[in-house]
């Protein structure tokens, strides 16, 4: 619930077991949709771009990941980003995306380590400079690709070690409403308004599909 705290209740009683209040380090709470359950921990996202991990039985925080950003963003620009989604337990890893709408870069899903919190990768759902895709997106620099918010929780298929996410539409359509004239550079801006297979232990994309 709002602001930042998450209830354990008794569910045979309603009596209320514990309440975790997280103090937020900027911004006010923004709106989260659901949490996540593994190994009898609660892994809760929160307005401030930190995941946290409590002990399900006494709401005991195990530890407090806090999401930097690449590039580096000012307090202002930090605010764009949010964590609307749960995140998606997938064995070891903690996968938590991240929607951007205008913030610099775009937005990107992160795996943290389940034990430690530690981040272990990261992907990037509007393609960089240089890297696979980074040539779709009308020679922009890397602070002016935006969008690609990661809204909605993935899925894990655990025989493929596969997980599966979609990415949004580009949020300044401006700077790519013309096809840039350099040979072997599109606007087609890669991975926006995609599906995306990612392989769980590394975060290497396995495949896309650009609607």
């Amino acid at each position: 619930t709002a602001p930042d705290t998450v209830l354990a209740i008794d569910g045979a009683t309603g009596t209320e077991l514990w309440r975790h209040a997280h103090v937020l380090t900027r911004g006010n709470s923004s709106m989260k949709m659901v949490l996540a359950l593994s190994g009898g921990q609660v892994f809760v996202p929160t307005s401030d771009l930190h995941v946290i991990a409590l002990d399900a039985r006494t709401g005991q925080k195990a530890w407090d990941h806090t999401i930097e950003l690449s590039p580096p963003a000012t307090a202002a620009n930090r605010m764009m980003f949010n964590l609307r989604s749960a995140p998606l337990i997938a064995g070891d890893k903690v996968i938590q995306g991240v929607t951007s709408s205008a913030g610099p870069g775009g937005g990107f899903i992160v795996a943290l380590d389940i034990n430690t919190g530690k981040e272990v990768w990261r992907f990037h759902t509007t393609a960089r400079p240089g890297g696979p895709g980074g040539n779709t997106w009308n020679d922009l620099p890397v602070e002016k690709r935006t969008g690609g918010s990661v809204w909605d929780q993935g899925t894990y298929d655990k025989d493929l070690n596969l997980v599966y996410y979609g990415a949004g539409a580009t949020y300044d359509t401006a700077p790519l409403r013309n096809p840039s004239a350099t040979p072997g550079v599109s606007n087609d801006a890669v991975y926006t308004n995609s599906t995306l297979a990612i392989v769980g232990y590394t975060g290497q994309l396995q495949w896309h599909y650009h609607h």
